[in-house]
């Protein structure tokens, strides 16, 4: 499976959980608002999500998923079933002590991350009951982790990508069925605290069953610290310390909006929320479809090969980054009222997370890039270097928070976020290993122009056309729809259209974007 295809696979299933996604913050925001109550569920829930994200995401599937492939690939079946067994004892086992722990420790682990909140306070209370329900989800989220990347390695994106949605599904149908109910805030955000353990059980089963039918099998046994473990272990020492560094990025930011007003934390995440659906389709899915690719072509030596897959795998994404920031920067006011403004959230709340949505979107060609270049230092087994760079990031995002927060407050915190992220895809790119460094020609050239070009003008209509026909008391009238569609087909079309043209004018042979030819 190429890199297109296999991204477009994982793309199309990412975008579908992005939505299912988009539409639960969408119940949030409408039912809940941007509250005390909303505030204490998206903290307990970051919390749960760091943890997943430093061990049971990039990290360890960076280090397991080429090895468990060479184990498969050279050793076979029965061989890849036992070090599948062993790594999954080790983790359960791991995790399991770790939650006991963090549960135990909850308050004080709370009191240092949301230092904002009063230790008196309902929020605080709520935030550690809630946080107690959902940290669990780690340990079945984890197990997911390990089975999706075994369906990884037999080239089986699609069910992993489309599983994604479950959380979203659950969380959001548990606070639709609450509010229909007539029941409390706090009853609708306890319901959701449950429905997120249930999601990562679901979850789990079917990945279970899944990886059954392709005939791998897993027992559990706690004499699971065998070599081959030690080998993934030891590999995912720099990955988890360099996820856990980018998590941190994250609570720092989390700590700060903690001592801004109630209902920050929700906008930021609405926020995030829009910012993801460009960075979750095309960055995630480009990265999760290059590394086993990429990991192949290092594995035999075969650089010329991993070069030209990176290569198309980039001017992909500039295409389509560059478009999701132009459209972003253009209509970030438009597109909040679009997505959230109905119910609980008003105006005021509109604005505060089109700030931080601009922050935000500033840094989403950084983001894609990163997560790119991440991929070739991971398949080529480098997993130290790009920790380096996340720390020289994550020093990089205190010193501008110290300096963008008090003049540009939620515009600042998400702009800081954004600076980090490009120092660290600046990093990344010059230090690659020599031979994946990647000597642009003048074809790749010209197709990166024209797409710099087509911004700016399509930045220029989508002005003219916010201008004229927007404003913010039309955010509760169904008329923002039809304007949607409009916007957004305006966008693609003035594109898409103008950077075939400038490939036309400046004699490029690959100018018809619909063909495969034309990334390449």
């Amino acid at each position: 499976m190429g890199i297109i295809k296999a991204a477009v696979t994982v793309g199309a299933f990412t975008l579908f959980s992005r939505i299912i996604g988009y539409l639960r913050e969408c119940i949030v925001a409408a039912c809940l608002g941007a509250c005390v109550y909303s505030d204490a569920l998206l903290v307990a829930l970051r919390i749960a999500n760091t943890f997943r994200r430093i061990f049971a995401e990039g990290a360890f599937n960076a280090s397991f998923l080429p090895r468990f492939s060479k184990v498969l690939n050279n050793d076979g079946q029965e061989t890849a079933n036992q070090v599948l067994s062993d790594i999954f004892s080790f983790l359960l086992i791991v995790l399991s002590v770790l939650s006991i722990v963090i549960l135990l420790f909850f308050p004080s682990i709370l009191q240092i991350l949301v230092s904002g909140f009063d230790v008196l306070s309902e929020k605080f209370g709520l935030t550690v009951k809630l946080g107690r329900i959902c940290f669990p989800y780690l340990i079945l989220i984890s197990v997911s982790s390990l089975l999706s990347g075994v369906l990884n390695t037999i080239n089986n994106f699609a069910l992993p990508a489309a599983l994604y949605s479950l959380l979203s599904v659950c969380t959001g149908g548990g606070l639709l069925i609450s509010y229909y109910m007539d029941a409390s805030k706090l009853t609708s955000v306890h319901v959701m605290s449950y429905c997120v353990l249930f999601s990562g059980l679901w979850q789990s089963v079917w990945l279970w069953r899944s990886i059954k039918a392709h005939n791998f099998h897993i027992r559990f046994n706690f004499k699971c610290w065998t070599a081959k473990v030690k080998d993934i272990v030891k590999n995912m020492i720099p990955g988890i310390i360099g996820a856990g560094v980018w998590q941190l990025n994250m609570l720092v930011d989390t700590t700060i909006s903690s001592y801004l007003p109630t209902g920050t934390i929700t906008c930021m995440n609405l926020a995030d929320r829009l910012n993801q659906f460009p960075l979750g389709t095309l960055g995630i899915a480009l990265s999760t479809a290059l590394l086993p690719l990429l990991s192949k072509c290092i594995s035999v030596g075969n650089y010329a090969k991993a070069r030209r897959e990176l290569e198309r795998g980039l001017l992909f994404a500039f295409f389509l980054t560059f478009f999701a920031t132009t459209f972003i920067i253009s209509l970030s006011d438009f597109l909040v009222a679009v997505a959230f403004q109905r119910g609980q959230f008003d105006i005021t709340h509109v604005q505060i997370t089109s700030s931080a949505l601009l922050g935000f979107s500033v840094g989403l060609p950084a983001y894609v890039l990163s997560k790119l270049y991440s991929s070739v230092y991971f398949a080529s087994g480098d997993t130290k270097t790009p920790v380096i760079f996340a720390i020289m990031s994550v020093i990089l995002n205190v010193l501008f928070l110290v300096i963008l927060v008090p003049f540009w407050k939620y515009f600042g915190l998400a702009l800081c976020t954004s600076l980090s992220g490009l120092s660290n895809a600046i990093l990344l790119i010059k230090f690659v290993h020599p031979q994946m460094k990647i000597c642009l020609s003048s074809t790749f050239k010209y197709k990166l122009c024209s797409q710099v070009m087509a911004s700016i003008i399509t930045y220029i209509c989508l002005k003219f056309l916010l201008d004229n026909y927007w404003s913010y008391e039309l955010g509760n009238s169904p008329i923002k729809w039809p304007l949607f569609a409009m916007f957004f087909a305006v966008a693609v079309i003035v594109f898409s259209s103008v950077t075939s043209l400038f490939l036309v004018a400046t004699h490029q042979k690959n100018w018809k974007l619909w063909k495969r030819e034309a990334w390449s």
